[in-house]
């Protein structure tokens, strides 16, 4: 870039003539650049003295508006004359709008002699002292009445020189400072707004990646846009020259920490994008390295490090957004025109400081410019994925309502369902319950029935000999237990085997059934048992019931047999029966079966005694008669 400069200023060198013409001052000519009507000299090394540039420095003419070396360590030197042809002073302005100049000094010849006048950043105590208060560099030129003077002017920046120098009428700039005024106002107050915008959402949102374009916002377009615009040096006195030059790199460097910080959580790169998350780290390093070495390095060389590590950093950034952006990602195409227009912008500033772009309108402003869109493409980008965010949670939202009413209908189904097929299987459940208890109870008559059945005898209906083996032990026992009396009947039918041979057996039958009658008439007591034995024989087992009340129940059955006369087919038929008695209290030396085998023992006496009679045992167990209870029947 050097070798190119030398270049250009060695042509320049072959073309110039002697001197550059008079600037002469009419008041029909109310602004005036300077630079292409004004004489120009480098000194490469600074070191030349004024007396020594008035001598022998060899000045060539300046063919454009803007001086414009980039970054250099020279001096500037500008020659100019004004010839002033009217009989009245004419008074100007010479206006230089370029903040990061750090020496302007201007020589004013009186009387041979040349007199400085200081201003630049170095210089911001004197320049705050002028009485015209602006935001960037000026002197107030007097040139008397027909009169021609000689000024040189010096600049010096360690941020590259690129400025426009400007003669103007009182009136003229009275009127830029009112169009410059109006501009910056409207610049502080639509970053101002986005900061405004920034914080808002921060504070509603409670977002990390807000946090960090709230520190974007704040470093970049706060400090270094308005920093660079002179704001604070003029509007605060802030004089310190390392904050108005080293300061404002710094700025910068913080800035495209927290852009990295903010577009990598923006675009949820951890998440969604490892690749990029990993580069982003790269990228952060950089930035972090030209952060801190702005800070160590001297300044010119710290802002030209800065000016590289920076761009890359934000190419790095954008070569990401555009991977994204062409996976179809709508925020990261958002970010990628947000951060493309102050890129380009800051991109398009840096190349003009170094030598590389022309300086205009444009490339002077271009990272205002640049910065302006970026604020509000970015507010507009945010607002997007907010709103993008509450319709995707409000579609997310509805279609979990619409999942919720669907399952609640499903569950209502499922429930009504369920519902009925419980009622159906209560019902079906109580009329089977019925149906069992239906047919529980008809099993229970119909083992009632069967039971009956197996303990009654089916031709004379009284117990039968099954009935009497389980029902006599436990009677024995009973009594044994209460000490009572137990007393068996056996009777016997007489000559039944006759009556068979003779009547036939329905005749028997007829014989059974009458014998049964008269037993059921006799016999009625709750514990009483009346039990056909067998064939002809029936046995009754009579509790609490000593043997003298069990002989007087048998002659009594005796006699109403005797008195049975039974009707057959043959003619009338009289019945008899012989009955053997057996009674006792029972005790451990006893058994039921001794009772039952006295008993019949008796009731064979009976027959061999001539039949139709009752006979007592008489055995050991009679003697157990003594203190025996009657019953009364």
């Amino acid at each position: 870039m050097s070798l190119l400069r030398i270049l250009s200023w060695f042509i320049l060198l072959l073309s110039a003539g002697a001197h550059a013409n008079n600037i002469e001052l009419t008041p029909d000519v109310g602004t005036t650049a300077l630079v292409p009507l004004a004489e120009v000299y480098v000194d490469e090394h600074d070191t030349l003295t004024l007396n020594q540039i008035t001598t022998s420095a060899t000045f060539v003419p300046g063919e454009q508006e803007t001086l414009s070396l980039g970054f250099t360590k020279a001096r500037v030197w500008l020659r100019f004359r004004l010839h002033n042809p009217l009989p009245t002073p004419q008074y100007r302005i010479l206006y230089m709008n370029y903040f990061l100049l750090d020496e302007v000094v201007l020589f004013s010849e009186q009387d041979g002699e040349f007199t400085p006048e200081y201003s630049g950043r170095r210089y911001l105590a004197e320049h705050n002292r002028s009485p015209i208060p602006t935001r960037f560099f000026h002197f107030e030129i007097t040139v008397p009445a027909a009169a021609t003077q000689t000024y040189y002017l010096a600049l010096k920046s360690e941020d590259g020189i690129s400025t426009a120098a400007t003669l103007m009428q009182r009136e003229q700039f009275q009127r830029l400072m009112i169009t410059d005024t109006i501009g910056i106002t409207l610049f502080s107050g639509l970053i101002l707004a986005n900061l405004c915008f920034a914080l808002f959402m921060l504070i509603k949102l409670r977002e990390r990646e807000l946090l960090y374009y709230f520190g974007f916002l704040l470093s970049h377009h706060v400090f270094t846009i308005t920093m660079l615009e002179g704001v604070p040096a003029s509007l605060f006195n802030m004089e310190n020259l390392f904050w108005n030059r080293t300061g404002i790199i710094f700025m910068v460097n913080v800035a495209v920490v927290m852009s990295v910080l903010f577009y990598r959580n923006f675009l949820k790169f951890k998440e969604r994008y490892p690749r990029f998350y990993s580069q982003s780290q790269v990228l952060l390093v950089i930035a972090l390295i030209s952060t801190v070495q702005c800070l160590l390095l001297p300044h010119f060389i710290g802002s030209a490090v800065s000016t590289i590590l920076c761009m890359i950093v934000g190419t790095g950034i954008m070569f990401s957004c555009v991977q994204c952006a062409l996976a179809g990602d709508r925020s990261a195409m958002l970010f990628l025109l947000s951060w493309s227009s102050g890129i380009t912008g800051a991109t398009i500033f840096c190349l003009k400081l170094w030598d590389i772009l022309p300086s205009n309108i444009f490339t002077d402003n271009a990272w205002q410019i640049g910065a302006t869109l970026e604020a509000i493409l970015f507010s507009f980008t945010i607002a997007d994925r907010v709103t993008t965010e509450r319709r995707m949670r409000l579609q997310t939202q509805t279609e979990l309502v619409k999942r919720e009413r669907t399952l609640r209908l499903t569950q209502e189904k499922l429930l009504t369902a369920e519902t009925a097929a419980k009622e159906e299987l209560e019902r079906q459940v109580e009329e089977r319950t019925r149906d069992i208890t239906r047919i529980l109870g008809e099993l229970e008559i119909q083992n009632l029935k069967l039971k009956e059945l197996s303990i009654n005898d089916g031709l004379t209906r009284v117990r039968n000999r099954r009935f009497f083996n389980d029902a006599y032990p436990e009677l024995w026992r009973a009594a044994q237990r209460r000490g009572k009396w137990i007393s068996i009947i056996m009777l016997d039918i007489d000559h039944f085997k006759s009556i068979n041979d003779t009547y036939g057996h329905l005749t028997g039958d007829q014989c059974l059934v009458a014998v049964a009658e008269c037993l059921r008439n006799h016999v009625s007591r709750p514990n009483d048992l009346i039990c056909r034995y067998g064939g002809e024989e029936f046995v009754m087992v009579l509790f609490d019931t000593d043997a003298e009340a069990a002989t007087r129940l048998a002659e009594s059955l005796r006699q109403a047999l005797a008195n049975c006369i039974l009707e057959t087919e043959s003619g009338p038929l009289q019945l008899t029966a012989s009955l053997g008695i057996a009674a006792c209290i029972p005790t451990p030396a006893l058994s039921a079966t001794d009772l039952l085998a006295n008993s019949d023992h008796a009731l064979y006496q009976s027959k061999a005694d001539g039949r139709n009679r009752v006979t007592l045992a008489q055995s050991d167990l009679r003697a157990a008669q003594s203190g025996s209870v009657s019953s009364n029947r």
